[in-house]
């Protein structure tokens, strides 16, 4: 009778282990949803235009989307630091005529790459876009601060 109870708490004991090993070794890892958007690096910086007139100026980027995919739209964001965030330039394409055309790759031709600034104060660009395969908007790339000038040279 004694052995009977030490097989069964053994069992059981057993059993316990199993479940445990179960619940933390055999469970499914949550979904993570990898965007299907992508982008090549992006470069800003900040010149004088004028006396007390700085500009913020970006250089051409591409944005690379899966294929069968088209590009539902982008930002490009300017963090003032100390002041915070502005969309300063939202593209959406044409719905009947979605790009890219062909391939996976387009390259804005954006119709202004300056945008004003505050001389003297100091800057990061974002660049945010999505794809018909995103549900979500994604973080595409961002320059470094950069501190535009306060004199004219």
């Amino acid at each position: 009778m004694k052995t009977r109870k030490i097989l069964l708490f053994s069992l059981a004991l057993s059993m316990i282990g199993l479940f445990g090993f179960w619940l933390v070794f055999d469970k499914a890892q949550p979904a993570t949803a990898e965007p299907e958007i992508y982008a090549s690096p992006v470069h800003a910086g900040c010149y004088i235009a004028a006396p007390s007139d700085c500009r913020i100026h970006v250089e051409p980027f591409s944005i690379n989307i899966a294929s069968g995919s088209k590009l539902v739209h982008f930002k490009l964001l300017a963090t003032r630091l100390g002041s915070g965030t502005q969309v300063i330039y939202h593209f959406r394409p044409d719905l009947s005529n979605p790009l890219p055309i062909s391939g996976t790759v387009v390259t804005p031709s954006l119709v202004a790459q300056d945008y004003a600034a505050q001389c003297g104060a100091t800057y990061y660009i974002s660049l945010l876009g999505r794809d018909s395969l995103d549900i979500n908007e994604y973080y595409l790339g961002s320059t470094g601060e950069f501190t535009c000038p306060t004199n004219v040279p």
